[in-house]
């Protein structure tokens, strides 16, 4: 029985570890991107913000609208 312990023992021992690992990694990772990002904090706010992103996706639909109607249109070749 004393086997079977420290069976268990080592197991919950292995999950722990590879818990703290992952912690470490994530935190050292997050850190990295941090410190490698090529823009600032304010410009990816911009780059992300919501009015933009619609706007932007409406043109574009717009534009792909467009250019199908004028495909429609044009004699077949």
């Amino acid at each position: 029985m004393s086997a079977e312990k420290k069976e268990q023992a080592c197991d919950c021992t292995n999950a722990k570890d590879i818990f703290l690992g992952g912690v470490i990694g994530g935190l050292i990772g997050a850190a990295l991107a941090l410190l490698f990002a090529p823009k600032t904090g304010e410009e990816v706010r911009n780059d992300l913000h919501l009015k933009k992103l619609v706007t932007d996706g409406v043109d574009k639909v717009k534009e792909a609208a467009s250019t199908i109607a004028n495909k429609d249109q044009e004699p077949y070749s």
